[in-house]
């Protein structure tokens, strides 16, 4: 690693490193120490404690998140003696005492004390000085400096003026770890459903479903809809069209007040009736979001679709589920409403009759929100392989989504071909870029193993 050049003395360094360290406008120091020192990334020739040992780092540890010393699993010789253990890291020394690990015996297998700067000599709670080595003067400032560049850069993708000189092979092999990242998350969320609703599986579907089927607009009032009118009840209806019309929108507050045309008035009167005999309360009508949408995407429209899709399906959803290719589930999924919904968008404002198909960018929506995220968690809940399986095969079989996120990946030269590719970029967009989680992300790490070595 090339520490100075011809014109720039060690101690001008030393400074340039301590202010982006404890700069409090750059509060990143001590990730980026952790990281620094589990890749490597100083100067390792004649190591020494600040004792005056020599130290030589057979494993720098793994960084962990949990409660407790910063990298575990580390092994070091220090004078001759191999030591196993943790290692904690610090910008000062002081820092020890500060955060208050002299009482903490969680410490007390610490082997080996990594500080930028050395100001005290701390313990442990059983006594014991700590070894510590200090890499103030190790590191070398082009990693600092592009630390800085990407924890305060105002773009979506920090890295984007580095990202042409990643490894291709690091991007596409970080993607699927991202895209599997994603599913076990919302793996995670389907299950903890799952157990709220009882175990119910197929309620679980129903929640999931109707809540993708309100978008990013109506999620919340789609999934209240859900917890006010279960499953159960309407396919216990789905042989009556009009029924399960006047359960959906009955629930969803829709039938109040006085309608003035002769279909709604016919729902209001089946609700009513329904109501009474299954003891239902609606959703308050104005939970319901009409604005910044499309006509087409209007929340009633969604709502006449879904109750078309539930009657023309002889077993419910089970037969969203039972395919690797999406063309199937596309095809079960592309129903229209007729009837009064042939020239209407919402209840009692008639307009030029169009067709309200489902649509396939909307039925891929549904697919990539809620079955494939469904899929995934039974697979995991239930221990069922090829649920998780199917799972990717559909996103693999889909195309990839179309959006300002999606966009501006392909114009830093980093395309979806498929829907899974397209949720790994949205993943790697909300989740590590947004937060500035670049010292997580391995497109980040090797930028920063790059600088080191330039």
């Amino acid at each position: 690693m090339e520490r100075t050049n011809a014109t720039t003395t060690a101690e001008d360094v030393k400074t340039c490193a301590t202010d982006l360290l404890l700069d409090p406008a750059f509060p990143y120091g001590e990730d980026l120490l952790q990281f620094i020192w589990e890749a490597g990334l100083f100067e390792p020739a004649d190591l020494r404690t600040t004792n005056g040992e020599p130290l030589e780092v057979l494993h720098p540890g793994r960084i962990q998140l949990n409660g407790g010393p910063d990298l575990r699993d580390a092994r070091v010789r220090i004078g001759g003696q191999e030591w196993a253990g943790n290692v904690e890291v610090h910008l000062r020394s002081s820092d020890w005492n500060a955060h208050g690990h002299q009482h903490d015996p969680a410490y007390n297998n610490v082997v080996l004390h990594t500080v930028y700067r050395h100001d005290a000599n701390v313990h442990t709670p059983n006594g014991i000085c700590p070894p510590t080595v200090e890499l103030r003067g190790r590191i070398d400032e082009r990693n600092l400096h592009l630390h800085q560049e990407l924890m305060t850069s105002r773009r979506t993708v920090p890295c984007a003026p580095h990202l042409h000189g990643v490894d291709p092979a690091r991007i596409r092999l970080w993607l699927e770890r991202l895209l599997v990242e994603r599913l076990e998350r919302k793996a995670k969320e389907v299950e903890t459903l799952y157990h709220r609703l009882g175990n119910d599986a197929a309620e679980t579907l129903h929640h999931v479903l109707l809540k993708a089927l309100g978008g990013p607009v109506n999620a919340e009032p789609f999934a209240m809809l859900a917890h006010v009118l279960p499953l159960k009840l309407l396919l216990k209806y789905r042989d009556d069209p009009q029924r399960v019309e006047a359960l959906l929108f009955g629930q969803a507050g829709f039938l109040e007040g006085d309608p003035v045309e002769g279909y709604p008035q016919a729902l209001q009167q089946e609700y009513r009736w329904l109501a009474q005999v299954h003891g239902l309360k609606p959703v308050p009508v104005a939970a319901w979001n009409f604005g910044r949408l499309r006509p087409p995407n209007f929340p009633t429209v969604r709502l006449a679709q879904w109750a078309a899709l539930l009657s023309s399906s002889i077993h419910g959803y089970d037969s969203l589920l039972a395919h690797d290719d999406p063309a199937p589930v596309q095809a079960l999924l592309d129903v229209q409403p007729g009837g009064y919904w042939n020239d209407h968008y919402r209840f009692g404002k008639p307009g030029v009759p169009s067709t309200k198909r489902l649509g396939r960018s909307t039925a891929d929506g549904l697919i990539i929100n809620s079955i494939v995220p469904y899929l995934f968690a039974m697979g995991r809940i239930r221990g069922y392989q090829p649920w998780e399986d199917r799972a990717l095969a559909l996103l693999e079989g889909l195309p990839a989504e179309r959006n300002a996120i999606l966009r501006e990946w392909a114009s830093l030269g980093v395309p979806a071909n498929s829907a899974s590719r397209s949720q790994a970029l949205i993943e790697l967009r909300s989740r590590y870029c947004k937060e500035h989680r670049c010292l997580s992300c391995a497109i980040g790490v090797q930028l920063h193993k790059g600088a080191d070595r330039t």
